[in-house]
């Protein structure tokens, strides 16, 4: 009977089908989260890009190329390049997920030619049975009651199952189109990208050409530079020996409390156990920003024989950004030097964090700070807001130094 013939077989079209959908559909997901994932990091690159392009702008104003401007100009082309990676992602997504459309398409619809044309075999075998009376005679054929009761309920699922059929294409085909519909927009979206790819890639040139010219000028100035940055690293270095002597100061009055041994309370070691445990999650001390100088001794960019020594770290930020607190605390010193405005000193057990080059500090020695906290006001110079920011580990011998790199937040 053509029951028993077609029934199983359009099944197992129908199930293969579905796995199919089921497979499109978990893909797409998946390609969709990771394009969604690439096009936050190209909003996020952009916007630092912003920021940085509005700092070199800011950092003109004094019409004097600066050693600001050629770290800034740097950290901007390694945004770009960072870019055009993002960029390449996603167009190699775009790429994967039309491909796989074009793929899902074809056989969609060779799927659907099956379907139909087994729902149509199915149609007219239907027809001539209902024209013969087939069903009937195929019920009142058993050979018992229970037979014909058996038989019956088969017709039934079987008139039950080309109704689910006929849905089934009506629904395959509706996705279908939505497929279609979303190739095309993938097609367009990629279109896009690249237009959008080839001006970066243009900015990123602009950005090496002007560093070229940036540097160029600074050589052809080396002499008045070189004796201008031997000034500043003698400032530097004036300033770093105020912040060590006054640490050094700090770590001899804690020691005098405990017999001449440099001691943590419990609360202390708590505190250092917590300070220790953020490393490398730390906010940053202003909200925006970009390094302009480094940790550690570092031959300088363009000047040869001179050396930059930094004990922690200078970001570059607009005038009138707030100073935060990288982790909670106690201020255990409040002093002003020269050229640096007011500087603030935190304690957390065993490290202390420095900020250097503030005005308007709203705390007082003594006061508990919590993490986030504004200590004050970024110091302007020569319409240059740069926010200096150290680390100190103390130990019964001699505090030193951190990178403050490795304990912030990477941006």
């Amino acid at each position: 009977m053509i029951f028993h013939s077609t029934y199983p077989t359009v099944l197992s079209a129908s199930l293969r089908l579905s796995l199919l959908v089921l497979l499109i559909a978990f893909g797409g997901s998946l390609l969709a989260q990771s394009k969604a994932d690439l096009q936050a990091l190209r909003n996020e690159l952009n916007k630092k890009i912003a920021y940085t392009q509005k700092l070199i702008k800011a950092s003109k104003a004094d019409q004097e190329v600066s050693f600001e401007q050629l770290r800034m100009l740097k950290e901007q082309i390694r945004y770009r390049q960072q870019l055009l990676n993002s960029y390449e992602k996603e167009i190699r997504t775009i790429n994967s997920d039309i491909s796989t459309s074009e793929q899902m398409i074809v056989e969609l619809e060779r799927k659907i030619a099956v379907m139909k044309e087994e729902y149509a075999a199915m149609i007219y075998q239907a027809y001539k049975n209902r024209q013969n009376h087939d069903e009937l005679m195929y019920i009142f054929a058993a050979s018992s009651f229970n037979q014909a009761f058996k038989r019956f309920k088969f017709l039934q699922e079987y008139a039950d199952y080309r109704k689910r059929q006929a849905n089934e294409i009506k629904d395959t085909q509706a996705k279908l189109e939505e497929r279609i519909v979303s190739l095309e927009a993938d097609k367009a979206s990629k279109v896009v990208l690249l237009d959008e790819k080839a001006a970066e890639a243009a900015s990123l040139r602009d950005n090496k050409q002007e560093i070229e010219q940036v540097i160029a000028q600074l050589k052809s100035e080396e002499d008045k530079l070189k004796k201008k940055q031997q000034q500043q690293e003698q400032e530097r270095q004036r300033i770093n020996a105020a912040i060590r002597r006054i640490i050094e100061e700090e770590l001899a009055a804690e020691k005098k409390k405990n017999d001449g041994k440099y001691e943590l309370t419990p609360a202390g070691k708590i505190i250092s156990a917590e300070f220790e445990k953020n490393k490398g999650n730390f906010p940053w001390p202003v909200l925006r920003g970009v390094i302009t100088s480094r940790f550690g001794t570092q031959p300088h960019p363009t000047i040869p024989g001179i050396t930059i020594e930094n004990n922690g770290i200078d970001i570059s930020t607009e005038a009138g950004s707030g100073v935060l607190a990288v982790f909670g605390g106690t201020v255990t010193s409040l002093f002003s030097i020269p050229g640096a405005g007011q500087n603030v000193i935190i304690t957390h057990g065993a490290y202390k964090t420095v900020y250097t080059g503030l005005t308007d500090v709203t705390f007082a020695k003594g006061d508990q700070i919590e993490m986030g906290e504004r200590i004050g006001t970024v110091l302007t110079v020569n319409n240059k807001s740069v926010s200096h920011f150290e680390i100190w580990k103390m130990n019964s011998k001699s505090p030193s130094p951190q990178n403050p790199e490795l304990w912030i937040r990477r941006k």
